[in-house]
């Protein structure tokens, strides 16, 4: 090789050189808008991912709310149904005298024309 050439060799690479720079100083910004991209991305997925958590918490508590009260309403209807059952007991075994017992004292019943005086309070 000769000088020439030697020089025309390394012209062609500080060219090379000046072209790579000016390439990469192009990326840089490229890569520092998606930098910012991926940040608004990463920020959006952690407020979904918040908000997913918040929610799936919130419905585990109404669950526990909502599976207590099932429990206190079911536990009135056994009472109600032991009720209902003592009562069906009751009529079915002809105690008329307890029925009538109950509808007078109870239930505040009176035969037809009978009159019924109530003691009021005198203190007053």
């Amino acid at each position: 090789m000769t000088t020439k050439d030697i020089e025309k060799t390394v012209e062609e690479n500080s060219i090379d050189e000046t072209q790579e720079q000016e390439t990469e100083q192009r990326i840089k910004p490229a890569k520092k808008k998606g930098s910012l991209a991926k940040k608004i991305f990463v920020v959006i997925a952690l407020c979904f991912c918040a908000y997913a958590a918040f929610t799936i918490i919130y419905d585990k508590a109404e669950i526990a709310k909502l599976r207590s009260e099932t429990t206190e309403i079911n536990k009135q209807i056994d009472e109600e149904k032991s009720l209902n059952d003592e009562y069906s007991r009751m009529l079915d075994s002809g105690e008329k005298e307890y029925m009538k017992k109950i509808a007078i004292e109870k239930l505040g019943y009176a035969y037809p024309e009978e009159r019924r005086f109530y003691i009021v309070n005198q203190n007053k």
